[in-house]
């Protein structure tokens, strides 16, 4: 029975060792890419990633500035709407976060 578990160890790194050798010998043809299309990749990603943030930049002042228009004509239209509409959102906001607290103390609790 010892020497059962004194060749277990063994027996577990031959075969990992097997099938490290199997994983090599399977992707033996493959070629790392060179230096220099690893720097083109570099670049190439670079410029999408610059690209993307500029567009959402875009996005984010558009959007932004269609808010603020839209809210600053319903103040000059109907102040009363405006102001119950910014009373709303931060109480509706507070009041999901005490929920999402209360939900989670209940279920830590639970546990």
């Amino acid at each position: 029975m010892e020497k059962d578990k004194d060749k277990e160890p063994e027996l577990y790194l031959q075969k990992l060792s097997d099938e490290l050798n199997r994983l090599d010998a399977h992707y033996d043809d493959i070629t790392p890419p060179s230096l220099q299309e690893l720097e083109r990749l570099m670049a190439d990603a670079a410029v999408h990633r610059k690209s993307r943030e500029r567009k959402e930049l875009l996005v984010f002042w558009g959007i932004s500035l269609i808010l603020i228009c839209a809210f600053l004509s319903i103040l000059g239209s109907a102040p009363m709407i405006y102001w119950i509409i910014q009373a709303i959102i931060p109480i509706a906001g507070l009041g999901g976060l005490g929920i999402a607290r209360i939900r989670r103390n209940r279920e830590g609790a639970q546990e």
